[in-house]
């Protein structure tokens, strides 16, 4: 790969892999468990990593999309959990910072604390009866204004998916307005009193993200608080940082499961072949064909995330490039940890392997609006509409 091309790069991804190191380590006993891995987000803090996508003029390291693409692709090769989890936070934060949409007095606070105290923040959308927000809808969680203090609401409802929850100093929480409005508007949340973490999470892959759900019972909010409100909620399929960090995800985990296999093909000598299994052809087609996949991958995350952050104007145009690197990331993603359990056969079932961990963990990208489904009915009309313009165009 021809990536890394700055010593800035260079420097996050490195910064980035000793914490992977680290992840890793503990990663199966945890994944075992379902624990939350509270000691890699201490780790994180210690390194200042929450401060990655704050502007540099409050005091972060104004992370672009591409860094931080490839910083948390670095970091989900120790821990897929840990990666996709501080994903949200830098999704969340980089986005805002990008499109400068939040009140500044509010998000220079959550940045200032971002970078002093390694404050984390994730978006809270999904409700059980909701599904996902990228799906559009009104949210059954409430505000309504308190009547014993001016502008001040008290939101309750329950919020489910909420990832790294244990460890959250901050929820976004979108509301449907009991003020004669019915407008949705989306609250910073400090973590308090009236937010109760419900351990719902148990999951097959990506078992420590803490994606519990949280239950809001008369928590009081002013009003500065607010992000903004509209008279219905816009979903949250669109956003660049949402689909390209979350992807290089699971890119990332398909590197560990590949470098993995590759590892245990140079390791592992069968008596009756009596020379490692990675000299047979059939293991380097395997491992050859998850190296085309990854390497596709990649270069698509990459040269869309180069393509959003250096063409601000046409990124309303970039839209359907982007979820073609989400869409091609993920599958291949899938697709190269099968071809890594196939180079160890049976024992990449068994827990003494980590593929079995990756094979789990990677299939969850699939799940992540916008859904291949979804993207290949855009795409569909995308190339129906164009032949037609074509014909049009042929026919004046």
């Amino acid at each position: 790969m021809f990536y890394p091309y700055t010593e800035r790069q260079a420097r996050f991804i490195a910064l980035a892999g000793e914490l992977a190191d680290g992840f890793a380590a503990r990663a199966a006993e945890q994944d075992r468990s379902g624990a939350f891995p509270f000691a890699n987000f201490d780790d994180i803090r210690a390194a200042g990593l929450p401060a990655l996508v704050v502007p540099e003029d409050l005091g972060g390291w104004g992370a672009s999309l591409l860094e931080t693409v490839m910083t948390m692709e670095r970091l989900a090769q120790g821990d897929g959990s840990t990666a996709l989890s501080l994903a949200m936070h830098m999704q969340t934060l980089g986005s805002a910072a990008e499109a400068g949409a939040w009140p500044h007095t509010l998000f220079a606070r959550l940045s200032a604390d971002a970078v002093t105290r390694g404050a984390l923040v994730n978006a809270c959308a999904t409700e059980p009866e909701l599904g996902s927000p990228s799906r559009g809808g009104r949210p059954k969680t409430t505000a309504r204004p308190a009547t014993d203090a001016p502008d001040t609401w008290i939101i309750d409802g329950r919020k489910s998916f909420a990832s790294m929850a244990p460890v959250l100093d901050y929820f976004i929480i979108p509301a449907t307005l009991q003020d004669g409005s019915d407008d949705v508007a989306r609250f910073v949340v400090p973590r308090g009193d009236g937010i109760q973490l419900v351990e719902t999470w148990d999951a097959l892959g990506m078992r420590t993200t803490g994606s519990h759900d949280i239950l809001l019972t008369g928590v009081r909010v002013p009003e500065e608080n607010i992000l903004a409100r509209a008279s219905q909620s816009t979903g949250g399929g669109g956003n660049a940082w949402f689909l390209l960090v979350v992807s290089a995800v699971y890119v990332g985990v398909a590197l560990a499961a590949q470098q993995a296999a590759a590892r245990y093909a140079q390791e592992r000598t069968p008596t009756a072949l009596g020379r490692p299994i990675a000299t047979l052809e059939h293991i380097q087609r395997h491992l050859g064909q998850a190296e085309l996949l990854l390497t596709q991958a990649r270069l698509l995350l990459y040269h869309a995330a180069t393509l959003w952050g250096d063409h601000p104007a046409q990124r309303d145009a970039l839209g359907p490039t982007v979820i073609a690197a989400k869409v091609t990331a993920t599958n291949h993603a899938v697709a190269a940890v099968d071809h890594a359990m196939r180079v160890a056969g049976g024992a990449s079932m068994t827990r003494t392997l980590p593929l079995e961990r990756y094979y789990r963990d990677v299939r969850a990208g699939l799940y992540h609006p916008v859904g291949d489904d979804e993207a290949y009915l855009q795409f569909g009309r995308q190339a129906l509409a164009a032949v037609r313009a074509e014909s049009n165009g042929s026919v004046g």
